[in-house]
């Protein structure tokens, strides 16, 4: 079945065409650029082949749904009746394809008029055509953004994996492994059940034995004389223990909770006599402590009168002591306060001094300052002078200079014209030579007589097979007759009616008849057809022969017409240099305008060379204004010398107008600073020494008080604590009265009181552990007992077992029982065997599933680097995919390839979104796109569209764009359909399709009205 091509699309109505907006393309291999604007349509156009082929638009996916929300159909154009839109596809073969408005295509049918008749089902036909014929204009689309789920399960249907993953999911897929993992529970609980019938079994009987050896009916009570008993010892033990609660025991209650309560009355009674010996340990340390008490009462009260004693005496001496301290207080106060007088003198005298000296230096430095910076304003002036003069000097050499630059490039410019004109005169020489011997071949005529000759060859190989077949036959049919006659030689007659080999009869004269037209069958003779056989051999080579001579003649015209291509791109692109280079594509450029360049730039080389460098006139103009900035600095730090002057100036005639009786702005000094500085000395020398004096007498007497106050205080805090331990040993012996009536007892603590209690305590304890005695025995004796009936109960349960196992003895049950765990044991063995196989076959199967995989990805692998190394000509890293099979799911896991610059490669672990820029992802899904295309081959429409692939590149990489897709159509019969919002690109895609003689079409979207797109100009 032949190739098929997208001959027309009309929309109606979808998105943001109006009313049967039509594109028409050739029926054959081409390019077709659709160039508009942002938002007239390009997307749009791609959504509608999508939608029109699979009943969706992929990249509307990627849009959130608010499923609470429903709103207009995105498909229908605003302003049309709702559900209006239609998209019909028209193919080369086959009847269009309606979908909207009411039609609905089948699936099948387009999946039958799209695939191959040897290709195998198609499970999702939208997943086959996005990852070999679409490539989306958004980002979210690309293949390497998929989730690594969602990459495998585009590719394993173009792959043929999907058909061993099926098979492998049928064998040990998850509904397997449940069905086995049920199955292993099942049979594993049985084994339990009957594994712990058998322990229950062997316990039973190990028990019963156990209180078979135990048994005996000695000193044995039964529950009713337990519960008399019980009654009978608690009526003797409830007068040892005061206000103890009993509930008297009945013949129904039970004698364990009788044995517990009287167990409990035991308890309250231990628990009473524990608390009468802590009473009575206690009532013990009351006496003692009472008695400590006393005695240190007694002492501590002799000791406060001595303390009080010794501080009356020590309180008349500190009444002295105080009048002492105050007049030498006195004296120290009058020597301070005409100290104090003496010294505000002498600092007066100090700060006029120090501000007559200020006065006198600032009133010098202010009138130098100001003769320096009449000098540093003339060596100013003078250096901008110079500054201008050096700058003119350097404004006429960057003239020059930028002259000569501007002649150089002219030089350079009309170099590459002669060069570029030079190298097109050739290219266009060359391709006078191609194109006479391109048409002397006359591909047509070749073309049609390889199809008349391939025909021909087809007839006589069909001829020469049916002459073989013709002769084999003849040969098993001579086989035949002479093994037939030499059985019946000179035996068969007219008469005959049995046949001689197999003994069938026949009417008379019948078996003469057969074997006369058996012997008639043979009716070309064996020579005939060897020699029609040879004669269709050898005009079978005749043809062949003829068939390699035009191959070579139809190779020879696609090496001329490969070479005149190349040639033509070349010429376009010598074109483009020439013009780019200031030159006109028709005109011839020689070394003329050069050499006259040349002598313009050599006069104005001599006339750089004659005045002065460029180092003398920046060293010049450096000079001058290093000299600018040397004075600017300096006449800085000038004004800053006389801003200081000025405030040292008018801050020491601010301090010496403080002090009007010793200086005034018109006389000056009043006063001879000498003299009264060095009067001020000598009063302070002499105050200095009386003020010594009264601070000793002063500390003599502080210290003197601070003693004996010191000394009352010591005694005021031996006093304070005698009291306050007076006070501790009052209440302590207070706290012991009261806890001893707390107690229980009255008046002041007694040790005899306490030796009646205690002997009171070891009389109820030997009366209560002769009863405990007594309520152990019964215990032992209720225990006894019950054994006896546990024996019982245990010889009951063996014998229904037996029965239940319809078994005579203990031996036979047991046999019977391990028989049962065996055979679930077995089931359960049996089972996992199975399982263990299945993930074995499992396992292979999965194994198989990835050499298969890594069998389709390898080429696919090659062929995206091929393909990248092209559209990536600025990069040295590539994408690989490798597919990783799991329990559950299979995952298409992609990495980057990564050549070094020795031309070693290695490989990273790292998601390529992560790695390559936005440009290079772009490329990498053009790549992918194509090397899927060219490696799955399953449609019988070899088909690309691309929306605006080159979005994200440079001319560069455009150029290279255009030239694989010229080579894909001319040699692969590719139909390409793309997009490009750049009109200037379009124009460039269109001059490579024109100068390599691809068929080409440029199908412009204009803007819109109301009724949106109603026309296109193609």
């Amino acid at each position: 079945m032949s190739e098929i091509f997208l001959r027309s699309v009309e929309l109606s109505n979808f998105r943001v065409y109006g009313e049967n907006y039509a594109f028409e393309f050739p029926e054959g291999p081409g390019v077709t650029l659709i160039s508009g604007a942002n938002g007239m349509g390009k997307t749009s156009f791609f959504d509608a082949v999508e939608w029109a082929l699979t009943n969706q638009v992929g990249r509307f996916s990627d849009i959130p749904n608010d499923a609470r929300r429903k709103g207009r159909d995105p498909l229908t154009r605003i302003g049309s009746p709702e559900n209006s839109h239609r998209v019909s596809l028209a193919f080369s073969e086959g009847a269009p394809i309606d979908r909207g408005a009411g039609f609905l295509p089948s699936e099948g049918s387009i999946e039958r008029l799209l695939k191959r008749p040897d290709w195998p089902a198609i499970g999702n036909l939208h997943g086959y055509l996005s990852i070999t014929h679409f490539l989306g204009q958004a980002s979210t689309r690309r293949f390497s953004l998929r989730d690594p789920k969602s990459q495998w399960e585009a590719l394993k249907g173009p792959a043929g994996v999907d058909r061993i993953n099926i098979l492998r999911e049928r064998v040990s897929g998850q509904g397997a492994r449940q069905a086995f993992t049920r199955a292993i529970r099942e049979r594993g609980q049985n084994l339990e059940t009957a594994s712990g019938l058998l322990d229950l079994w062997r316990t039973l009987v190990d028990e019963r034995d156990r209180l078979a050896r135990l048994s005996s009916s000695e000193r044995s009570f039964t529950p009713k004389q337990v519960l008399e008993t019980v009654e009978r010892l608690a009526q003797q033990f409830l007068p040892l223990v005061s206000g103890a609660r009993w509930r008297p025991v009945g013949v129904s209650d039970e004698p364990e909770s009788a044995l517990s309560q009287l167990a409990a009355l035991f308890e309250d009674g231990r628990l009473a006599n524990e608390a009468a010996r802590s009473r009575a340990a206690e009532l013990e340390r009351l006496c003692a402590d009472y008695f400590t008490a006393g005695e240190q009462t007694t002492q501590k009260s002799r000791l406060a009168q001595e303390t009080t004693d010794r501080r009356i005496t020590l309180v008349e001496k500190h009444t002295g002591s105080e009048l002492a301290l105050s007049a030498a207080a006195s004296a120290v106060v009058r020597g301070e306060q005409r100290a104090a007088q003496i010294q505000a003198r002498a600092a007066s005298l100090a700060r006029v001094s120090r501000a007559m000296d200020q006065l006198n230096k600032s009133t010098a430095d202010f009138a130098e300052a100001e003769r320096q910076r009449e000098a540093s304003k003339v060596e100013t002036e003078r250096a901008e002078a110079r500054l201008v003069t050096s700058q003119t000097h350097i404004d006429a050499a960057n003239a020059l200079r930028g002259e000569r630059n501007r002649i150089s490039g002219q030089v350079e410019s009309a170099k590459m014209r002669a060069r570029l004109s030079a190298m097109l005169r050739t290219v266009r020489t060359e391709i006078q030579r191609l194109v006479p011997m391109a048409d002397a071949l006359n591909e047509p005529a070749l073309r049609g007589k390889r199809t008349e000759l391939s025909a021909a060859a087809k007839a006589v190989a069909d001829e020469i097979t049916r002459l073989s077949v013709e002769l084999q036959g003849h040969d098993a049919r001579a086989r035949t007759l002479a093994e037939a006659v030499s059985r019946i030689a000179h035996q068969l007659s007219h008469s005959d009616t049995s046949c001689p080999v197999c003994a069938t009869l026949f009417e008379v004269g019948r078996l003469k008849v057969l074997a006369l037209a058996n012997a008639a069958m043979d009716t070309v003779p064996a020579a005939e057809l060897g020699s029609a056989l040879a004669a269709g051999k050898v005009r079978q080579e005749e043809l062949n022969r003829q068939l390699a001579d035009i191959d070579r003649g139809l190779a020879n015209h696609a090496e001329i017409v490969t070479a005149l291509a190349a040639e033509r791109g070349r010429e376009a692109s010598l074109v483009q240099q020439l013009v780019e280079a200031g030159g006109a594509a028709d005109t011839h450029y020689d070394d003329s305008a050069v050499i006259a360049l040349r002598a313009s730039l050599d006069a104005v080389d001599l006339q750089i060379s004659e005045g002065p460098t460029q180092d003398t006139l920046n060293a010049g103009l450096a000079a001058a204004q290093a000299a600018i900035d040397a004075e600017r600095v300096k006449r800085v730090s000038l004004e800053r010398t006389l801003a200081n002057a000025s405030s040292e100036l008018e801050a020491a005639r601010s301090l010496l107008t403080q002090h009007p009786e010793l200086w005034s702005t018109g006389g000056g000094l009043l006063i001879s600073l000498a003299q009264e500085e060095a009067s001020a000395q000598t009063e302070a020398l002499a105050i200095g020494e009386q003020l010594q004096s009264d601070k000793r007498l002063l500390d003599e007497a502080r210290v003197a008080r601070d003693t004996v106050a010191a000394a009352i205080s010591r005694e005021d805090a031996t006093l304070a604590t005698i009291n306050g331990e007076l006070d501790r040993l009052a209440e302590a012996r207070r706290e012991l009265v009261r806890r001893w009536t707390q107690v229980g007892q009255t008046g002041d603590p007694d040790t005899a009181r306490v030796a009646q209690l205690r002997s009171q305590i070891t009389e109820r304890q030997s009366r209560a552990e002769t009863i405990a005695g007594a309520h152990a025995d019964l215990i032992n004796g209720l225990r006894i007992w019950q054994d006896d009936q546990r024996l019982q109960d245990r010889e009951r349960a063996i014998m229904a077992t037996i029965q239940e196992k319809q078994v005579a003895t203990e031996a036979e049950a047991t046999e019977r029982l391990q028989t049962d765990v065996l055979q679930a044991q077995a089931q359960l063995d049996l089972a996992q065997r199975a399982r263990d196989r299945m993930e074995d076959v499992g396992a292979k199967m999965q194994t198989r599933a990835e050499e298969f995989a890594v069998d389709v990805l390898k080429p696919l692998n090659d062929t995206i680097q091929r393909f990248s190394r092209t559209l990536m000509t600025w990069s040295d890293s590539s994408i690989i995919y490798r597919a990783e099979h799991h329990a559950t799911r299979s995952e298409l896991r992609p990495a980057i390839i990564h050549t070094d610059a020795d031309g070693t490669t290695s490989q990273l672990e790292i998601n390529p979104n992560y790695y390559f820029s936005e440009g290079q992802l772009s490329a990498l899904s053009v790549s992918a796109l194509l090397a899927a295309s060219t490696t799955f081959s399953w449609s019988r429409w070899r088909g690309l569209l691309l929306d605006d692939p080159l979005q994200h590149n440079d001319i560069i990489h455009a150029s290279a764009f255009m030239d694989l897709l010229r080579q894909m159509v001319r040699e692969l019969g590719y139909q390409v359909i793309l997009s490009t919002h750049d009109s200037s690109e379009a124009e460039f895609l269109a001059r490579k399709c024109h100068s390599a003689g691809v068929p080409f079409q440029v199908h412009e979207l204009l803007p819109r009205g109301d009724a949106g797109l109603v026309s296109a100009v193609a």
